[in-house]
């Protein structure tokens, strides 16, 4: 080594001493370049390298140093220092274990724990936990690395000791566990396929255990502590920790072995632990593992030590529960609380659960034993299935106990006790509890043989065996054989004279024998009394004993207090029961029963009997919902009990739940078809519903079931009543939904149905009784109904009998009942006597209308006479009240406001009957004292006050005090206020009427004649609401009444008319001009919406004249009429006017007068106009021949002031009439008397002029045309803007030649082609004029050009369509057919948003009138076109339009030709 390299070395070592690295770094690499391998300068370089953080080139440097000869320990010390400081962990980490091996491998102990101190700290800094515990497993487990746990080593810090190491490496290795576990369960519980949770979390656990070191720790750590007495605590936690660490584990190990194992070492630390009194856990798992096994006396220490070292662990109830029943305790209710609050809290414990079987047994709580022990049989599962032991003595005490209380709760579960009880036998063969047992079931099942074999088996092989002598006396008790019985349970008593069962069941067996053996004190009796004094806990002993006194000992409060006791030993005692609640309920004691009951089913919830009589005592108390609770409980025990049924049924009933109660009520029915009370329910609940049909149907196979078993006259007198009530409800029930909906031959077919069943049961000879008010009051109802079809009677009188009804009046007549009438009750009666016999007595009555009227009053009157209570007979009077005030009313002619267009507006002065009207008025007098509450008779008082002619000031006053005093007493009636507010509209105070009519809506938004109020006042005001309100009327669910359908068709009628004069008529907007005249609008037809409207009125008309009959005047068929003919039904209008008139005709033969004549001309003027448009004209001719006859000064005075309007039209239909029959000449007088009589309406003046025109030219000659024509230019010369006067003179030009007539009139046609149905007018003439020319194609052209012009009119395209058909264009008529439909569609759509007035052409387009027309002239093209497909499109296209407009003469037959063919 030469000098500069020692100098340079020098150097070197001196700047790395002084810090100064980059000094030393340059002097290190001259240095190498003198001396490459020499091992100092590397390790100065390295210490360089390291503090200049050049790591990479002092790894290598160290590295070269570590491989050269003289390396030694600072070559692993730089290494540990560069990593270090280069925070390189895993380097680092080799290094520091390759420095810790050559420590060890030179001794120096002190220097390797170093080492290994820092290994432990960097997997610390690092929280590398794995790394951590495999460095303490090495100190712990490795032998090589044992040595440096030696607190003797001298070294800062010191070695710890090997248990505080292993102490520590268990918490690290727990706590790692525990913090995987949760981890891997959050991760792989949201996967897709992750399964139940249970399963995830069962795989994680066996993952992390199976790599685990703990168990091995803890058990080092025993073996540890084992050796140092004085560390027994810290032996004992640690084994505490072990047992707890197995018992989490067995549960997860699949392997049969592996498990075996475990659970081995787990027994021998729990031993441990008993036996120094620690860990309650160890405890409770050995307590299970005896099996409840004493007999070595193993199970009482562990209970002793148990209970005294933790007297509050978790299991200690149910030792003490053990206790109590094995040791000679008592077990009240309170052990049982006890034992069944800790089965809930140690669910997994099968002593737990096999002491709580055991306590409910000694309470006799047979069902929680039976719960218990059906849900045990799952713990002892899980019991072997986790520690492979089988608990088969728990089990065996389970099965037995749940076997007795098998038998305890009822016959249908015998056959589970078989069962068990056999099981029982399988383990162990000789258990006598099992074999009495299984021979008592067997007995139940009747298997007498096989129980009486079994127990005399056991009786051969122990002849003192008093418990099969006790069970075989069973057996004959069963069997019936009473005396072997008892000599069978004397030998038992003789053996086992304290036996009390024994004494019981001779008791039983005396009792059954009866006579003396029950009577006599010293049998049955005797036996009890012993029974009880032996063990006074035996149920049926008391019951047994309750029975005696309440039979035979005359003290029922001594027989009580016997079956109190027995139902408080043994609540499921349903003999006891029953009795005891059967006498409390015959003494009225229902909040007694209500709570032995409601004991009972707390107690026990499978008690039938109780469920069953509480439903009844809730029922009677009408508490519906707990009754409907109660029975739902019985027939969960048992479906089939149809008493039950019927119970649950009339609770449903009782709350209104009626579809429910129906269906209940079907269910009786199929359990049991010949019930006669299941269908008598069905029938009841389905009226209720309204299904009427289903009801009558049971009511039916109620009566056939009655019938067939008529021999039972029990069965008779019971039902034989209730069904014709119940019957003869349905049938009134019927007519009142045919009356709703209109069908009023159906109505007096129901009702005389009814009055038919009355009557047959009256004549029954079980009806010889009978509930007279209930009775008459339905006779009274079918006797309402029927009066209200006198309609359908006058055609068929036969749907009520009179026959029947002159029984009824017979039957009343014979009824005896005493009544004393106050003074003012017999004046009443009188007066009502005396209008009885006017009615019978006047001209116009009919027999129905007489005996009906009779035999309501008789049976208002004997309900009256019947009563009970004032509410029913003051009930009653406001029936014969009203009887008496209708009948009245029918005799009055009744004034309308002007019914019809003709009408002249006055009505005849009403005649009433004085004597009726008095009659009512005293009814409802009398129903107001007898009952000053009672609504209706106020609001009776009111509506007859208000009708009465005498002092009317004062009578008004009294009606609207008896208003107003209804209202108070009925706030939630609308009826006494629609009553006031027709009061005050009749005397003229709008305002109020219409606040009360407000308040009868605000009641009840259903009530009718409050909307109708309101819609007479709105028609009176001229408020343009009134129409929607009646439409309201008949819309609303009540029964529609007539003056809303009159109404209504008026209002619609009178709409339509306007509509037509506002659009453009030429008359003098007069009702019968509009209806009669042609309309000169641009108008086609009617929308949808008023064609609906429409055919409402019209049914709307109908009904009300089927439901009045019409009055004298006819207003309701005039009115039909004019409906008829706005729809074009021109000969259904014929027959309505047709009736109007014969209805006039009648009345006025009867009371000849003025208005009569009047009203007879006016219904010939519209029968005459109508047959002429019907196409009947030689009828109309001969119409308005007799109209004319009657028309004299008289007549015209009569007529008022709108006579000379009347006038002129009757001589314009007459002028049409004769036209039309050829009768020119005359028709032409008349027209000319018409254009005299249009100078006072010169707004039709016009019209008369070109009808005037056109008879003219008719009559052929050249004076009469020439006449015409100059009558035609006068028109156009007052009018130029008259469109049919131009299209009259354009057509007289034309048929004349005269071209310049034609040219001229064309002129201003064309000028008007933007007028109100100009462009269609000018195009027909045009499209005429071609035709007549001879030029189809210029026709053709002109439509064409005017459907251009507005092409939204369906209007023009069904005339191009009807012309392309008449040229034989079939196809082009379709497709114009079809364009017109379309826009008919569009314009639907349309017509309900459009925000602006729609053009004419869309008001065209949807026009019903073009749908039909289009579909009947596609039909039509169909028809003409060839295949067999066509004809089938045709037919369709025709239903289409026969659907749009069935009244269409057109529509029909055009889809009659699709069948002419076939």
């Amino acid at each position: 080594m030469s000098l500069i390299f020692k100098t340079k070395l020098k150097a070197a070592k001196a700047a790395v001493a002084e810090k100064n690295y980059e000094y030393a770094y340059d002097l290190c690499h001259d240095l190498l370049e003198l001396d490459e391998a020499n091992y100092n300068v590397h390790i100065l370089l390295g210490v360089a390298c390291q503090n200049l953080n050049k790591w990479s080139e002092g790894e290598k440097v160290y590295t070269k140093a570590a491989e050269m000869p003289k390396a030694n320990m600072l070559v692993w010390q730089g290494l540990c220092a560069l990593y270090e400081a280069s925070r390189d962990s895993d380097k680092y980490e080799r290094a520091l274990e390759d420095l810790r091996d050559r420590y060890l491998a030179d001794g120096s102990k002190d220097k390797a724990w170093e080492m290994m101190h820092k290994l432990i700290s960097l997997a610390e800094e690092s929280s590398n936990t794995r790394k951590l515990i495999s460095v303490l497993h090495q100190l712990t487990e490795e032998e090589s690395f044992r040595c440096l746990v030696d607190p003797s080593i001298e070294a800062d810090p010191a070695p710890p000791s090997l248990q505080e190491l292993l102490e520590r490496l268990f918490h690290i290795e727990n706590e790692l566990d525990n913090s995987t576990i949760e981890r891997e369960i959050n991760k792989r519980r949201t996967r897709i396929d992750a399964g139940p949770i249970s399963t995830v979390r069962k795989t994680v656990k066996e993952e992390v255990w199976s790599q685990s070191g703990v168990l091995d720790t803890l058990k080092q750590l025993i073996f540890l502590y084992s050796e140092k007495v004085e560390a027994l605590d810290q032996k004992l936690h640690f084994e505490e920790l072990y047992f707890g660490a197995i018992m989490e584990r067995i549960p997860i190990l699949d392997d049969v072995q592996a498990k075996s194992a475990m659970v081995d070492e787990m027994r021998a630390v729990s031993w441990d632990l008993v036996a120094q009194g620690r860990c309650a856990g160890a405890f409770e798992y050995l307590i299970d593992s005896t099996d409840c096994d004493d007999s070595e006396g193993t199970l009482s220490q562990l209970a002793e030590s148990y209970l005294k070292n933790f007297p509050d662990a978790r299991l200690v109830p149910s030792v003490q529960t053990w206790d109590a029943v094995n040791q000679g305790g008592t077990c009240g209710i309170d052990t049982l609380d006890i034992a069944r609050d800790n089965v809930k809290l140690c669910s997994e414990s099968v002593f737990a659960c096999v002491q709580l079987v055991r306590a409910a047994s000694w309470c006799m709580d047979h069902q929680l034993v039976i719960d218990t022990g059906i849900a045990s049989r799952t713990t002892v599962q899980l019991h072997h299935e986790t520690f492979g032991t089988t608990l088969w003595r728990s089990q065996h005490i389970i099965d037995l106990e749940v076997a007795d209380a098998y038998m305890a709760v009822g016959s249908e579960y015998t056959g589970d006790a078989e069962y068990l009880y056999r099981k029982c036998l399988e383990t162990d063969p000789g258990n006598m509890q099992a074999v009495l047992g299984l021979g008592l079931s067997l007995c139940a099942q009747d298997s007498f043989d096989e129980s009486r074999q079994l127990l005399e088996k056991a009786l051969e092989s122990d002849p003192q065996n008093h418990l099969a002598l006790g069970g075989l006396g069973y057996v004959a008790t069963r069997e019936g054989q009473l005396h072997d019985a008892v000599a069978y349970l004397q030998r038992a008593i003789d053996i086992d004279p304290d036996h009390a069962a024994h004494h019981a069941s001779l008791g039983s067996a005396y009792w059954q024998m009866g006579d003396k053996w029950q009577q006599d004190k010293q049998f049955a009796y005797t036996s009890w009394i012993r029974a009880a004094r032996i063990d006074p806990n035996i149920s049926t002993v008391f019951s047994g004993l309750g029975k005696w006194y309440k039979q035979f000992g005359s003290d029922d409060e001594r027989a009580q207090k016997c079956f109190r006791k027995a139902l408080d030993l043994d609540v499921t005692n349903s003999d006891a029961g029953r009795i005891l609640v059967e006498m409390y309920l015959s003494e009225g004691k229902d909040d007694v029963c209500e709570e032995i009951l409601d004991q009972v089913t707390e107690a026990r919830q499978n008690q039938r009997w109780a469920w069953k009589f509480l439903g009844f005592l809730r029922l009677r108390q009408e508490h519906y919902e707990q009754a409907i609770i109660a029975f739902r409980s019985a027939l969960g025990l048992d479906r089939e009990d149809c008493l039950c049924w019927e119970g649950l049924c009339e609770a449903y009933m009782g709350i209104g739940r009626l579809n429910t109660a129906a269906r209940v009520a079907q269910k009786i029915v199929e359990l049991d078809p010949s019930r006669i009370s299941g269908h008598w329910l069905c029938a009841r609940a389905c009226l209720m519903t309204r299904d009427l049909e289903l009801s009558l149907s049971h009511l039916e196979l109620a009566v056939e079931c009655v019938q067939k078993d008529s021999s039972n006259g029990q069965v008779l007198a019971v039902w034989e009543q209730p069904l014709a009530i119940a019957k003869t409800e349905c049938l009134l029930a019927f007519a009142e939904k045919w009356s709703m909906e209109g069908q009023f031959g159906r109505m007096a077919e129901a009702s005389g149905q009814a009055l038919q069943t009355i009557w047959q049961h009256l004549s029954h000879q079980a009806a010889k009784k009978y509930p007279v008010y209930l009775i008459w009051n339905l006779v009274y109802a079918a006797c309402a109904w029927s009066a209200m079809s006198r309609s359908a009677l006058d055609s068929h009188p036969d749907l009520v009998s009179v026959e029947v009804i002159r029984a009824l009046i017979k039957a009343g007549d014979r009824l005896d009942v005493e009544f004393e009438l106050p003074v003012f009750l017999s004046e009443t009666t009188a007066a009502a006597t005396k209008g009885c016999a006017q009615i019978k007595g006047s001209e116009d009555s009919r027999e129905h209308d007489a005996l009906l009227f009779e035999l309501s009053a008789k049976a208002a009157q004997f309900r009256i006479q019947s009563a009970t209570s004032a509410t029913l007979a003051s009930m009653a009077w406001v029936d014969l009240g009203k009887l008496y005030f209708e009948r009245q009313a029918e005799a009055v002619v009744v004034p309308l406001q002007q019914n019809d267009a003709g009408a002249e507006g006055t009505a005849e002065t009403p005649s009433s009957d004085e004597l009726l009207l008095d009659a009512a008025a005293r009814c409802a007098l009398a129903a107001i004292q007898l009952d000053p509450d009672s609504s209706s008779a106020y609001n009776l008082q009111g509506v007859i006050a208000s009708l009465s002619r005498n002092d009317r000031q004062q009578q008004a006053s009294l009606a609207q005090h008896a208003f107003i005093m209804a209202s108070r007493r009925s706030p939630g009636s609308p009826i006494p206020w629609a009553n006031l507010g027709y009061l005050y509209m009749h005397h003229g105070d709008i305002e109020l009427a219409n606040k009360a009519f407000s308040k009868a809506q605000t009641v009840d938004p259903e009530f009718t004649p409050g909307w109708i109020g309101q819609a007479i006042i709105a028609e009176t005001l001229g408020s343009a609401e009134c129409v929607e309100l009646f439409e309201t009327c008949l819309l609303s669910a009540t029964v529609p009444k007539a003056a809303a359908d009159y109404g209504y068709a008026r209002q619609v009628w009178k709409h339509a008319v306007e509509s037509s004069r506002a659009a453009g008529s030429r008359g003098d907007g007069s009702y019968a001009a509009a209806s009669s005249s042609s309309s000169s609008s641009g108008r086609l037809g009617k929308s949808a919406k008023q064609q609906n409207r429409l055919v409402f009125a019209i049914y709307a008309a109908r009904r009300y004249v089927e439901r009045t009959g019409d009055s004298s005047g006819a207003p309701g068929n005039h009115l039909l009429g004019l409906l008829l003919e706005q729809n074009q039904e021109y000969d259904n209008a014929v027959a309505a006017y047709e009736a109007a008139y014969k209805r006039i005709l009648a009345v006025s033969s009867s009371t000849p007068d003025m208005p009569g004549r009047a009203r007879t001309w006016i219904a010939l003027t519209h029968l005459g106009r109508a047959q002429c448009s019907a196409e009947r004209c030689s009828e109309a001719v001969e119409t308005y021949e007799r109209a004319d006859a009657l028309l004299d000064d008289d007549v015209l005075s009569a007529l008022g002031s709108g006579a000379e309007e009347k006038v002129f039209y009757f001589t314009l239909g007459y002028s049409l009439a004769l036209f039309f029959v050829d009768r020119l000449e005359d028709s032409l007088g008349r027209f000319e008397q018409a254009l005299a009589q249009s100078e006072s309406i010169p707004s039709v003046r016009p019209l008369v002029a070109v009808m005037l025109a056109q008879v003219l030219w008719a009559l052929g000659t050249d004076e009469h045309r020439t006449i015409g024509r100059q009558h035609l230019l006068e028109v156009i010369g007052e009018h130029a803007d008259y469109l049919p006067g131009l299209a009259s003179l354009f057509a007289m030009g034309v048929l004349q030649g005269d071209d310049e007539l034609v040219g001229a009139t064309y002129a201003e046609l064309k000028k008007m082609r933007n007028a109100s149905d100009g462009n269609r007018t000018v195009a027909k003439l045009e499209s005429y004029l071609a035709v007549a020319r001879g030029d189809a194609l210029g026709g053709r052209r002109a439509l064409t050009k005017a459907v251009h012009r507005s092409p939204e009119d369906g209007g023009l395209w069904l005339l191009l369509a009807e012309f392309e058909a008449l040229c034989g264009r079939q196809d082009a008529a379709i497709r114009g057919s079809r364009a017109a439909l379309g826009l008919f569609r569009l314009a639907m759509r349309g017509h309900f948003s459009w925000n602006r007035k729609p053009s004419q052409g869309q008001e065209n387009s949807a026009s019903l009138d073009v749908a039909r027309s289009a579909l009947v002239v596609e039909s039509r093209a169909l028809m003409a076109s060839d295949g067999q497909r066509k004809i089938g499109l045709a037919r369709s296209a025709a239903k289409r339009a026969v659907m749009y407009q069935p009244w269409s003469q057109d529509a029909r037959m055009a889809l009659s030709a699709t069948y002419e063919n076939e």
